[in-house]
């Protein structure tokens, strides 16, 4: 992943012309799907780059029997699902159309149609052949909306006995995809990764999280092969500095990042109790999708820590004033929890006992640290932040001023009032 280009949350994939619809969108399979449920009220969702094609969908799905909702502009990353708009709507199922982070859901039955992009399949197996030999163990991860063309490449490479295939998912969730189970990273096996997929967060999260193994990518719309984990070093030490920084942070925000995927109040309360533990405060913000001016507005924080699914989690905050972290980073800085060579971005994993625990503080009687009680009775950092402030906001100065005299305005354009002298010499449209 070229250092110049390294992908945002807001960043859609490249859009083309589908042809066939029916085809791409995998139709049929979401008609039969709904009937086999008896599903009679479902809802849509699009990422950004197929919005253009929801009618066309909508109207070859819609029957007098099933009725359908388009979601667009997702509150969050467009690869979960949105259940929180499907739910008002009432909706008994969600079909989530392009590529798919498979975070588990809350809730409502997903259908996930990831789309068939193209794939040069020759020159694929190819660029397989020239980079592996047959005594080579390789883990191939197709990208989701890559995952249609597994088939083809198993048959070319059946001379490779050491090659598994997976896509690239942590937890599979998905009903159309029965024969898909989960990859375990988490293993001591020497392999490598073969990539199918563009640069993305996806690869990103990819690449973190296999930092002891060499991660090979190939690129079906440019078709280039390249060693990807030369990369790595300098994308942990951007995380790296960001730890560093939450470490001497007063004021943490805990970023929420997704409303739908399973386990991510647990994160939540799981991110409270390590800021804690490191005596620090914090705030919930809930934005919807970050940028810059919207974090801006909360100078007095120092930090965020995203709660979000694997790949939104992993921001690249350089044109953010504050930096943020995922749960896995803030645990390093807050807790000392060591630093694993596989990087961690599935918040959900914090969750496990095998991993470490919270140190936990004595309390008194109404359950609160004594030290903590010792430390913020007397100082409120974000209020003393705020009074420090040379400029706090408009104030309403409630009888301390006399009231405005009211004046008849100006009448006319911009270019020329009404009341204006007659040698005036701009130029009058």
């Amino acid at each position: 992943m070229s250092e110049e280009h390294a992908p945002s949350l807001e960043e859609p994939p490249a859009t083309r012309v589908i042809a066939n619809v029916e085809e791409y969108f995998e139709l049929e399979s979401c008609r039969a799907w709904c009937d086999d449920n008896n599903y009679h009220n479902v809802a849509l969702q699009f990422p950004d780059h197929l919005l253009a094609y929801s009618p066309t969908v909508y109207n070859a799905l819609t029957t007098s029997t099933t009725h359908f909702h388009i979601l667009a502009d997702t509150n969050y990353g467009a690869c979960c699902v949105d259940e929180v708009a499907a739910q008002r709507l009432s909706t008994q199922a969600i079909i989530h159309f392009g590529h798919s982070c498979n975070s588990k859901v809350l809730s409502l039955p997903t259908l996930f149609i990831f789309g068939k992009e193209p794939v040069d399949l020759d020159n694929l197996v190819q660029s397989f052949k020239q980079t592996f030999t047959q005594t080579d163990r390789v883990l191939v991860v197709f990208d989701s909306v890559y995952y249609h063309s597994r088939s083809h490449f198993i048959g070319a490479v059946r001379c490779y006995p050491n090659v598994t295939i997976r896509k690239y998912s942590r937890e599979q969730n998905t009903t159309n995809s029965g024969d898909d189970t989960t990859v375990d990273m988490s293993g001591n096996e020497e392999y490598a990764i073969f990539y199918v997929g563009t640069e993305s967060l996806a690869l990103t999260n990819c690449i973190l999280s296999n930092g002891s193994r060499k991660v090979w990518s190939y690129d079906p719309s440019s078709k280039e092969c390249r060693l990807e984990s030369k990369s790595v070093n300098k994308m942990l030490i951007k995380r790296f500095s960001n730890i560093e920084k939450i470490k001497r942070c007063k004021i943490i925000g805990i970023l929420i990042g997704t409303l739908g995927i399973k386990n991510f109040r647990e994160v939540i309360d799981r991110m409270k109790r390590v800021i804690k533990a490191a005596d620090k405060k914090f705030y919930i913000v809930s934005i919807g999708k970050p940028n810059p001016p919207k974090l801006a507005n909360f100078a007095e924080i120092g930090a965020f820590v995203m709660v979000g699914c694997p790949e939104n989690s992993l921001l690249d905050c350089t044109e953010f004033y504050q930096p943020i972290v995922t749960p896995y980073e803030l645990e390093i800085a807050c807790v000392d929890r060591p630093w694993e060579i596989d990087y961690i971005s599935d918040c959900s994993s914090l969750l496990d006992v095998k991993y470490i625990d919270i140190p936990s503080h004595d309390t008194n009687s109404d359950g609160m640290n004594d030290k903590a009680i010792e430390k913020f009775k007397s100082l409120d950092i974000a209020v003393n932040y705020l009074n420090d402030r040379t400029w706090t906001g408009l104030q309403q100065r409630l009888g301390e001023d006399e009231p405005a005299v009211l004046k008849q305005g100006q009448f006319g354009i911009a270019g020329f009032y009404e009341d204006e002298p007659e040698g005036d010499t701009r130029v009058k449209s």
